[in-house]
């Protein structure tokens, strides 16, 4: 799997439009949503679509952000940022807990 969080120093991508219909259909900015790929991030590989696409759970601002992104060259392009559903919820709170007893060993 791709290092992620170096991938983020090449920088985004995103288009306008989708990032505008986003903002009004989840209340998530995709600017906002790249932040989540400064700090811890579960992430998983999507099967929804030919194209490569992954899932993202990060935090940003106290809130834990699903990212929906594919790599176009070397950036992270975003395709969708929501709220996350139950079970990704508990997949990142699950993998935050297993991070932070790791380092109390």
């Amino acid at each position: 799997m791709p290092d992620f969080n170096s991938l983020a120093s090449a920088g985004f991508e995103w288009d306008e439009e989708k990032n505008q219909a986003n903002l009004i259909k989840h209340g998530i900015s995709f600017d906002d949503a790249s932040q989540i790929f400064y700090g811890p991030v579960v992430v998983k590989r999507s099967d929804r679509n030919n194209e490569e696409r992954w899932i993202a759970l990060g935090e940003y601002d106290g809130r834990i952000l699903t990212v929906i992104f594919t790599r176009r060259d070397k950036a992270i392009r975003i395709i969708s940022a929501r709220r996350p559903r139950p079970d990704e919820k508990r997949a990142y709170r699950e993998a935050a807990m297993g991070r932070s007893s790791q380092g109390k060993h």
